[in-house]
């Protein structure tokens, strides 16, 4: 799973899905044990006037105030994690298309070449100032997503010039998807996504291929 080698630009320990998930069920653990705890007091308490729960319900607003605000600290972590997961999602998205688009060139340039491996790279590095590297504690480190690496590598076989058959190109391309496709696969784990409220799909809404029929659109699968 991703969530579990993240962290922070600073060095600090960012708040990943499994994390707050981990801490919500501390509070709601907390919150259960407080309860319970009451009401056997409340059931045992034989003192005079109730002198342990009474004490025990002046101290209620700190038993609720403390891990809502560790929660709300948590939230607020949660939101700066994903804003920055979003960026580097947006750099890693436009790095796999500059490869693709790259392997339709019949006659690239140097300069394009040297761009399209510098797009790349920058992207690998950049995973790393969101992520820690597999084993990092063990003095044999990896890196988190290797996809992204073998993508670069395959770019650079490539080379530029008419060097390279179109056959060879397209098979090029198609292993820079499936990668991507590997790496994506996981990467999004960590996103909160939902189902859209509202959506346009002619193959799980057949009523709306108004506009494919009408203008004589072929549907593909993509």
């Amino acid at each position: 799973m991703v969530g579990r080698w993240v962290v922070g630009i600073s060095g600090e320990s960012i708040m990943t899905k499994r994390k707050l998930t981990r801490f919500f069920g501390i509070a709601v653990a907390i919150y259960g044990i407080a309860t319970i705890v009451g009401i056997s007091i409340r059931v045992f308490d034989k003192t005079d006037d109730d002198v342990v729960y009474s004490t025990f319900k002046d101290m209620i607003p700190f038993v609720i105030a403390m891990p809502a605000a560790w929660l709300g600290y948590c939230l607020q972590r949660r939101s700066s994690y994903l804003q920055q997961l979003r960026m580097l999602w947006s750099r890693l998205v436009e790095a796999m298309q500059d490869s693709v688009h790259y392997t339709y060139l019949d006659n690239p340039t140097e300069e394009q070449h040297a761009h399209v491996l510098r797009s790349i790279g920058i992207s690998i590095d950049e995973v790393r100032g969101v992520f820690y590297n597999l084993n990092e504690n063990d003095g044999n480190s990896l890196y988190p997503f290797e996809p992204l690496k073998d993508v670069y590598g395959i770019v650079r076989d490539l080379g530029h010039g008419d060097i390279t058959p179109k056959q060879k190109r397209k098979k090029c391309r198609e292993q820079i998807f499936a990668l991507w496709r590997a790496a994506r696969q996981e990467l999004l784990k960590e996103f909160d996504r939902e189902v859209p409220t509202f959506s346009h799909s002619h193959w799980v809404q057949p009523d709306k291929s108004d506009v494919y029929d009408e203008y004589g659109i072929e549907k593909k699968v993509t």
